[in-house]
């Protein structure tokens, strides 16, 4: 009998309902140990040792050919499940062959660990194959799919050709539709057939150039993959704010509107209200620089702060530069009205002179016509534009 019931006992560990069945015919024989005891005498120990190698051997690999570290090959060994190295194996190998180093096969599986159990030769060649075909190295290749894994995990007949094929139609060359990949990869995720066609579609009956499209699908495709509705409300608010379709700015302001939530905009509208802008001052700086809503709350508290209450400009004059907090301020902003300062104090420039003429031109323009101009007349000059001392500025106007 005892033997019996050991060989149903090593049966059970194969088929757990057997098991349990088992158990249930013999419940009422009192010789019959309880089906906790069983569990942990007799079949947990044979499972438990089982799992243990298995998961012993899983972290050694995970370490010793995949690259990972202890901690990372612990957390991985959970996740995906195999007993010899013959499969994981031959997915490294495929990755290796197409350019694949440790490092970025190291990120690949702490990202997407099931890739070593991806059939190679179906799964993960065909699409390797694919990118070289329309000019994406394998250097590029290794760099992409180590940080968006998903790509590898997209079907190729029905998302990888059917999007190479919709940017190929619409860019009209390889090399652009590389380009899209090597700034965007991630739009190979995305079904652009079905998300972006409807919004392209809206953009021409309004006006907008065939030119933009190229552009809009490699620099700014966030615009036309997002929600239908949410697209549908965005155009409507550039154009109710005064955006022409046939010009770059209104994509620019699309671009926006979908970077940013509407809470956001609401914060940064009272932020710069709270500066004394009137609804119109916002209108005015968002138009001349749409991005001037991407720039962070902090920057902008703190270029109001050093341009209002440091250097005295009024803050509805800055509304007619808002690209300023887009800029550097301790390394750009600050030297140069520190300088612009000192130069109107001494009556060397006028004193109406708006910001745009020193804080856009570019370093060396800058330089020869507000530093190396007048170091004859203010010795200190450049030095004051090199102390870069932030908000404790110089008493300028003692010098």
């Amino acid at each position: 009998m005892y033997a019996f019931l050991y060989r149903k006992l090593v049966l059970a560990q194969v088929s757990p309902n057997s098991y349990r069945s088992f158990l249930g015919s013999f419940s009422s024989l009192s010789f019959l140990p309880n089906e906790s005891l069983l569990s942990i005498s007799i079949i947990r120990p044979f499972s438990t040792e089982s799992e243990q190698k298995d998961h012993s051997f899983r972290v050694s690999y995970l370490i010793n050919s995949c690259g990972l570290s202890p901690e990372s090959a612990k957390s991985v060994s959970e996740k995906v499940k195999f007993r010899s190295p013959e499969q994981p194996d031959s997915v490294l190998q495929t990755l290796r062959d197409h350019g694949f180093t440790t490092s970025h096969i190291a990120k690949l599986v702490r990202m997407r660990p099931t890739v070593l159990l991806a059939r190679p030769k179906r799964t993960l060649l065909p699409k390797l194959q694919f990118f070289n075909s329309i000019g994406i190295t394998d250097a590029e290749l290794a760099d992409v799919c180590s940080s968006i894994p998903a790509i590898l995990g997209q079907s190729l007949e029905n998302i990888l050709i059917p999007n190479y094929n919709f940017l190929k139609n619409l860019l009209h060359s390889d090399e652009m539709v590389v380009k899209a990949f090597r700034k965007k990869s991630w739009i190979f995720l995305k079904n652009l057939q079905k998300n972006a066609s409807p919004k392209l579609a809206v953009f021409r009956e309004l006006g907008l150039p065939e030119s933009f499209v190229p552009l809009i699908l490699t620099c700014y495709v966030p615009i036309v993959l997002q929600s239908q509705d949410k697209f549908d409300k965005n155009v409507k608010k550039a154009i109710e704010m005064g955006f022409d379709p046939q010009k770059f700015g209104f994509i620019h302001a699309m671009q926006v509107f979908v970077s940013i939530t509407e809470s956001t905009w609401e914060r940064k509208l009272d932020l710069f209200k709270r500066w004394g802008w009137s609804d119109s001052d916002v209108g005015l700086a968002f138009k001349r620089c749409p991005n001037v809503m991407n720039a962070s709350e902090d920057k902008i508290k703190n270029g109001m702060e050093f341009l209002v209450n440091k250097m005295g400009w009024q803050s509805t004059d800055v509304a007619l530069y808002p690209d300023v907090f887009l800029m550097n301020l301790e390394r750009r902003v600050i030297p140069r009205c520190l300088v612009i300062d000192v130069l109107k104090s001494k009556g060397l420039i006028r004193k109406e002179l708006g910001l745009s003429p020193f804080l856009r031109s570019v370093e060396s323009a800058f330089l020869k016509r507000f530093v190396t101009k007048y170091t004859a007349d203010v010795p200190q000059l450049l030095n004051i534009y090199h102390r870069k001392e932030g908000f404790q500025a110089v008493e300028i106007r003692e010098l």
